[in-house]
């Protein structure tokens, strides 16, 4: 790069080899750690370099994209704070240690105390006593282990959002994070790169009430799985968790005074989209219809194929 500060769209080959240098990364941390602007020389000052003008190579190889330089010094642009974001994150570095833990959460089903733990990406939720509701995560690496009892699902969670938290707070801050990013699959939108998200439904024809089924590996005959047009991001979840972002849904949630981003929703929420009925009225074209209820009442969803809501009756 040199130091015309036009930010070119880079290719990704081209952005990682200008990242892939350990004093490149510490002045993008360090511009990230200040509160304003630094002037060439603070900014040289910060950083555990003493040579000039090897220190103004590497900034040279910044600016254009990652950097830029206005009238008070030099600045994250903005692909240089999104690299720091994910540094901060601890998505690309961190493996934090969060071992099963019971918490004081109770379980949808038999309220019995919730464990968690954090693994792979994501916070897992199991119950101390019943069944699993899934065999495996749709949204894991296959792998040749068994489930594991009382496997409840995963919370897809930054390493970050495990500092300074309690295992309670933990779980409630991986439930509220999770809530939000199936608000955006449901508005058709990636939580991670923002481009457009395909969304399905899949019916188990031959579905097995009782525990985990066999054929599908779930307790839901009806999951909804949701995949980028752009990045990796996939995600399954049971099928009334995709109408998440409608109108109908969250009108019914908010009129039972039932906030799906608040911390003290959180076990009335598991509970709502744990106990409800599915009914597949036909497989080809896919058509199913969900039952909820809230205090006596009941909300009645139309889905297609595409995870669409077609109808609403209560």
């Amino acid at each position: 790069m040199n130091g015309d500060e036009s930010s070119d769209r880079l290719s990704p080959d081209d952005a990682f080899a200008v990242l892939g240098n350990e004093v490149r990364v510490r002045i993008l941390r360090t511009l990230g750690d200040a509160a304003e602007p630094l002037a060439f020389s603070e900014l040289y000052d910060r950083l555990p370099i003493d040579d000039t003008s090897r220190f103004n190579y590497h900034l040279g190889e910044l600016r254009g994209h990652f950097v830029r330089k206005g009238d008070s010094g030099y600045a994250l642009d903005h692909p240089g704070r999104r690299v720091v974001e994910a540094i901060r994150s601890g998505a690309v570095t961190d493996d934090p240690d969060l071992e099963r833990t019971s918490i004081d959460d109770r379980c949808p089903t038999c309220d019995e105390r919730l464990e968690i733990r954090w693994h792979d990406g994501s916070v897992e939720v199991f119950c101390s006593r019943c069944e699993s509701r899934w065999e495996r995560s749709s949204s894991r690496v296959d792998t040749a282990e068994g489930p594991e009892s009382g496997y409840l699902g995963r919370l897809p969670f930054p390493p970050a959002g495990i500092r300074d938290r309690e295992a309670e707070e933990v779980f409630r801050a991986a439930h509220a994070w999770t809530i939000v990013e199936l608000l955006a699959v449901g508005a058709g939108i990636c939580p991670r790169c923002a481009a457009t998200v395909e969304t399905e439904l899949d019916a188990c024809s031959d579905h097995e009430d009782d525990g985990i089924c066999s054929n599908c590996r779930s307790s839901f005959a009806v999951v909804l799985t949701a995949s980028c047009t752009n990045c990796l991001y996939h995600v399954g979840s049971a099928a009334a968790l995709g109408l998440l972002s409608s109108p109908a849904l969250l009108g019914f949630m908010l009129d039972h005074d039932v906030d799906p981003l608040s911390p003290r929703s959180v076990c009335r929420l598991d509970r709502f989209f744990s106990g409800y009925d599915e009914t597949i009225r036909s497989l080809d074209p896919l058509r199913v219809v969900l039952t909820l209820s809230l205090d006596g009442d009941e909300l009645t969803l139309h889905v297609d194929e595409n995870g669409d809501l077609v109808d609403v009756s209560s």
